[in-house]
């Protein structure tokens, strides 16, 4: 499996506008941001990685997983697509 993390700006209407769009053998599965400082410096979650949308086996509430690295995104994006597959 593949695991792709492409850079993108995204309008959230927000300071939250750094992306990723996570691919996983170029498919999309999530669309990830990093949360800012201005907003979340106060509740400690600036800097940490969160869904704020996922496909099919990475669906989820917005804002309701998070990640202290994009590795460990990456990781979570490969456990969720290994569990949902028919082999997996």
């Amino acid at each position: 499996m593949e695991i792709t993390l492409q850079p993108v700006l995204i309008e959230t209407q927000s300071r939250d506008t750094e992306g990723r769009l996570a691919f996983v053998d170029g498919k999309l599965v999530a669309v990830l941001v990093r949360l800012s400082e201005e907003l979340h410096g106060a509740d400690g979650l600036a800097g940490q990685w969160c869904v704020e949308a996922g496909f099919g086996a990475c669906a989820t509430d917005v804002l309701s997983v998070w990640f202290d690295s994009l590795e460990a995104a990456r990781s979570w994006i490969a456990e969720r697509i290994s569990a949902s597959s028919p082999t997996g």
